[in-house]
């Protein structure tokens, strides 16, 4: 399968901003690059990566409106604008693994499956191969999520992971003790990634490729959804209803200027806020189902 690699040149304050455009528009493995040398300035490379299908171009003229209205907002973009190349499923696979090195959130250590890694005691290790998945980590949004399921998982609950992409919270939700989990992603290169890293974890979470969490067919005592704002808010209803009493939905994926319109509509339907956590320009929701 061929990949279009979109590159974006922007100040250092403008890499969040664009990052987000990059996974609103539906792109898999963001990485951010931190050279030495650039043209300009605390300059960085923000990539993405996007399916080459009839989709694309639309995806790319809305990527290219974005980017260049953040001057408007006064964020630097470099002058080459946007920089667009082809590359294959091999070549993304070997460049990205330059990026993916282990790391820590709290007692969750998230590692490729290339490197090794001395567990200490404690430790609860989640080993990904991400592929053309969106999840490693590495984004502020997903190490949000793992952290926080640290906090709600008491063992034994029921976890239904939406927008699961490389299935790290699926995995990371079944080591920590939850006793029944799902996954579920529109994408199906992610839900093929994610049965792939499951079965190798050795975990017993399901995967399915639908658009709608209702193909969930129970109620979970936690939802995790690490999107974006427009999806959560577009299936906050959805959302709402596989959350049991008293259940817990955690929403991610979302820009810090977007948090009091996400939870104005999670509260609109019935969900109570318990607590936002942020890091940098990114923040995660934890609501309360009544």
């Amino acid at each position: 399968m061929r990949w279009a690699e979109i590159s974006v040149e922007a100040e250092y304050d403008s890499a969040e901003s664009i990052t987000n455009i990059l996974m609103e528009e539906g792109c898999g493995g963001t990485v951010t690059e931190y050279p030495s040398a650039r043209s300009f300035e605390n300059s960085v490379l923000v990539k993405g990566y996007l399916p080459v299908d009839d989709t694309l171009e639309k995806h790319l003229e809305s990527i290219r409106r974005r980017v260049a209205s953040l001057p408007d907002l006064g964020l630097q973009v470099g002058s080459d604008g946007i920089v667009v190349k082809w590359v294959e499923d091999d070549d993304w696979a070997t460049a990205w693994r330059k990026y993916f090195k282990p790391i820590r959130f709290g007692r969750i250590v998230v590692k490729p499956s290339w490197e090794d890694w001395q567990a200490q005691s404690g430790d609860v290790v989640v080993e990904i191969d991400p592929g053309m998945a969106f999840g490693t980590g590495n984004h502020p949004t997903t190490a949000l999520c793992l952290l926080i399921l640290q906090d709600l998982i008491k063992g034994g609950e029921t976890v239904l992971d939406v927008g699961t992409g490389s299935g790290i919270l699926a995995i990371a939700a079944a080591k920590l003790g939850a006793s029944v989990v799902a996954g579920i992603d529109v994408d199906p290169v992610a839900v093929e990634v994610a049965r792939r890293n499951i079965e190798s974890a050795g975990v017993n979470v399901e995967v399915m490729l639908s658009d709608t969490p209702l193909a969930f067919p129970d109620r979970a005592d936690i939802v995790v959804a690490n999107i974006v704002p427009n999806v959560i808010i577009e299936m906050a209803e959805a959302l709402f209803e596989k959350v049991k009493p008293g259940g817990k939905l955690v929403t991610s994926g979302i820009v810090v200027e977007r948090l009091d319109e996400v939870r104005s509509k999670l509260e609109s339907i019935g969900l109570r806020t318990l607590e936002w956590r942020i890091e940098g320009d990114w923040v995660a929701l934890i609501s309360e189902k009544s």
